[in-house]
């Protein structure tokens, strides 16, 4: 198994501070990175100025294009780099100086064709954070069950958040590029399910620790979250429906679009005490999107 460049990427949105403290964590692992690509997803908060002053990164500069064209983009350029692997970040990701270095001891001892290996991620009180639960697979193939390799603190998984997942450029080429339109929410799901599903194992690695420092630590709730973030949960339904539209076809997909709007919207009534109507019309927004929404995947 080839190693022998890493290229991370990290993905920004006017957030400057964590930006420089993600940095600085990734300036301080042991394992060495061949580079550090920035990707600054349109930021007004002086970032652009920062970034121009650091001389040991290479930086991009786009529109902002949400996480998934942030990731886009950083593939695509670590590949053209020469990465063997790919290790993927979003600003408050803040890395231990040993959470690469255990990526990549597990790889070494794991005797299989990995895809992805993902760290474990935390919150601020080192208890796991509710955004980054990957989705364990049973088994690869039906004859590696998911706990295989638990005697080295790895399981298998189908599913990983892009929050500290190192990704092969080998399997890049294979299955192409992530969506960038999603814009935000899925994107990450969506492709390390498209890797597993290429034959691909993917690994949950619990000695490797990362801290995702967001405000607090949540899991998207549609039934009680509140009105600010209902832009996240529009793009994320959208996805959502998408992908059971290429997944199981277009007529299956119209009759559950019709079951999933009219249950969800019931359950919305029922738990929510206010803005009903401000999240039912998201969530059929979204729903009209996904049927005329048809993303293409890009190959390098």
């Amino acid at each position: 198994m080839e190693i022998n460049k890493i290229v991370a990427v990290l993905v920004t949105n006017n957030r400057l501070e964590l930006l420089k403290e993600a940095l600085a964590a990734l300036r301080q692992q042991v394992y060495p990175l061949h580079q550090i690509i920035v990707i600054n997803n349109g930021s007004t908060d002086g970032t652009g100025t920062w970034l121009n002053t650091q001389t040991d990164i290479v930086v991009k500069y786009q529109a902002n294009s949400g996480g998934s064209g942030g990731f886009y983009t950083g593939i695509e350029m670590a590949s053209q780099l020469g990465a063997d692997w790919i290790w993927l970040m979003d600003d408050d990701t803040i890395c231990k100086p040993d959470t690469l270095e255990k990526l990549v001891e597990k790889l070494l001892l794991v005797d299989a064709e990995v895809g992805f290996i993902g760290s474990k991620c935390i919150w601020k009180d080192e208890k796991p954070h509710m955004m980054n639960v990957p989705a364990i697979k049973p088994s690869f193939n039906g004859s590696v069950p998911f706990n295989t390799f638990d005697d080295i603190n790895v399981l298998l998984i189908e599913t990983c958040s892009f929050v500290s997942l190192l990704i092969s450029t080998k399997a890049v080429k294979e299955v192409g590029l992530p969506y960038k339109e999603f814009f935000i929410w899925g994107d990450d799901q969506e492709y390390t399910r498209r890797i597993s599903a290429a034959g691909y194992v993917g690994l949950y690695c619990s000695d490797s620790i990362a801290l995702h420092k967001t405000g607090v630590n949540y899991f998207p709730d549609f039934y009680n979250d509140s009105v600010n973030n209902l832009w996240k949960h529009k793009y994320g339904f959208r996805n959502e429906f998408f992908m059971i539209k290429k997944n199981k076809g277009f007529a299956y997909f119209i009759f559950w679009l019709a079951a999933k709007v009219g249950y969800t919207s019931l359950k919305l009534i029922k738990k929510r005490t206010d803005n009903r109507l401000r999240f039912i019309s998201v969530l059929c927004s979204s729903a009209w999107d996904s049927i005329f929404f048809n993303p293409k995947i890009h190959r390098i």
